[in-house]
């Protein structure tokens, strides 16, 4: 039998955050004198950005033409990677939503994307709002994988969801569509409802913060998101990337 969830799920409280990557450099400034170590202790991130020019940090799109190396993650939520023009800051989150959005609206131009099935079926409370929206763009959660149906009343029963998606996280998905289509007339233009349902999908099978990841889902996220055509922001308009410039790091230690 269906299993029935009155209300919303809880938020699960994030864990602590981690310390950030300790980064070495190749060079380092030679001292002289009784008692010095030959080198000069490094300037830290923080003191290297404090103070810093708006626009030497400014959000930007993720170079096409080279791969970015990854040193590792800053509290489990951002990636902190080098290319030979500088240091980048990327919200994993967005990051991974960004190239989810582009591969499943790729994957849509094919057909249906691919469903999973619940071994139990989730029967969901919602407003009346929320269940008319859901009911008015069934075409669009149809091609994206999900199979909603009435339940009586304002309920829905929710049998299968896209692939991509967690099935830990098929209530809070099929809630947060709900909210999302609210507002989209009945009849509108499909792709426009197609989108929306694509973004909110590829939200919540994104990697989120302060989930820790492996060398290999960091560099596998960078190399994807070096191969989309808005790489620069998240498909609900976030920025994904912020840099600093090579040339902007020499001018702070006064190399140039």
């Amino acid at each position: 039998a269906p299993t029935r969830a009155p209300g919303p799920a809880a938020e699960a409280s994030p864990g602590p955050w981690t310390q950030p990557v300790a980064v070495l450099a190749d060079t380092a400034t030679s001292t002289d004198g009784p008692g010095s170590t030959g080198f000069a202790p490094p300037q830290s991130l923080t003191d290297l950005v404090r103070d810093m020019r708006p626009a030497a940090m400014a959000p930007a799109p993720v170079p096409t033409g080279r791969s970015m190396l990854p040193l590792g993650q800053f509290r489990d939520t951002f990636i902190i990677a080098v290319d030979d023009e500088g240091i980048a800051i990327i919200d994993q989150h967005v990051a991974h939503e960004r190239v989810l959005f582009e591969q499943v609206m790729e994957r849509l131009t094919a057909g249906p994307l691919e469903s999973q099935r619940l071994l139990t079926p989730l029967v969901l409370e919602l407003s009346p709002a929320e269940r008319q929206a859901l009911g008015q763009h069934q075409v669009a959660l149809t091609r994206l994988g999900f199979e909603v149906e009435e339940f009586g009343g304002d309920s829905v029963c929710v049998a299968a969801v896209p692939a991509l998606v967690p099935i830990a996280a098929s209530e809070v998905t099929i809630r947060a569509l709900a909210l999302d289509l609210d507002g989209f007339e009945e009849g509108g233009p499909v792709d426009q409802a197609l989108r929306q349902v694509a973004a909110t999908t590829a939200c919540h099978a994104a990697v989120k913060a302060h989930d820790r990841l492996t060398p290999e889902k960091m560099v596998y996220i960078l190399d994807e998101l070096r191969r989309t055509a808005h790489s620069s922001v998240c498909p609900h308009g976030r920025p994904v990337v912020l840099r600093l410039s090579r040339r902007e790091i020499e001018r702070r230690f006064e190399r140039i």
